[in-house]
């Protein structure tokens, strides 16, 4: 599912996938707001990165939820 077409911005805590970057499933951790070009909305991501976890910001037209949960 795309999520370009939403009214409310994800909640914190729902399992998204970034599109093309080759990390597997990864939960909303914030809300940053409207920083993006032209207001888009900025998620930041916990990602499973070795050796330790990262976080990235990510536009909400590079996610997808998740259909499941593993």
């Amino acid at each position: 599912m795309t999520l370009q077409n939403l009214q409310e911005p994800l909640e914190i805590g729902t399992i998204v996938r970034i599109r093309n970057s080759g990390y597997g499933p990864a939960p909303i951790v914030e809300f940053r707001g409207p920083l993006g070009p032209n207001g888009a909305r900025v998620y930041r991501v916990l990602v499973r990165k070795k050796p330790s976890p990262a976080y990235i910001e990510v536009l909400e037209s590079q996610l997808e939820t998740e259909s499941t949960v593993e």
